[in-house]
């Protein structure tokens, strides 16, 4: 049975610790934890030279779903796509979503290809989320 992980990890050395002790089958970096594209990019290298596909961890809403189509559509060793149905961005315009399972629209728009509309993320009614992770006294991370 595959193994999949990586979703909390950081960097392409954390992912390289794993790849090269061959704890994964498919690694899911998360392109919003991991610093954007670059570092995605650099991560997917290191698991293309260890034979792994790359199935990255999507749960930040529209606008990291818009990313990660990009990165996917670029990348050899890309799986699948993890996503999360858009239910609290309403200021997202015309957010990319999946037709029959896949996400078949090409970008065709400026930027990431996602319109938003600035005056809903004015308001009080945004909703902020943050990822926090625990560490323990010896300095590892623990899930709260």
């Amino acid at each position: 049975m595959p193994l999949a992980t990586g979703e909390s990890l950081y960097n392409r050395f954390e992912f390289l610790s794993l790849l090269t002790s061959r704890g994964a089958d498919i690694i899911q970096p998360d392109i919003c934890v991991v610093g954007g594209v670059t570092e995605m990019r650099r991560i997917a290298a290191v698991a293309e030279a260890h034979c792994v596909t790359i199935a990255p961890h999507n749960p930040m809403g529209p606008l990291a779903t818009a990313v990660n189509i990009h990165f996917c559509a670029a990348q050899l060793n890309f799986k699948i796509l993890e996503f999360k149905p858009h239910v609290h961005a309403p200021w997202a315009l015309d957010p990319y979503m999946p037709v029959d399972g896949y996400m078949n629209q090409r970008p065709d728009r400026p930027g990431w290809g996602l319109e938003i509309d600035e005056k809903v993320l004015a308001t009080d009614d945004y909703i902020h989320w943050e990822r926090k992770i625990t560490c323990k006294p010896d300095g590892s991370t623990a899930c709260p």
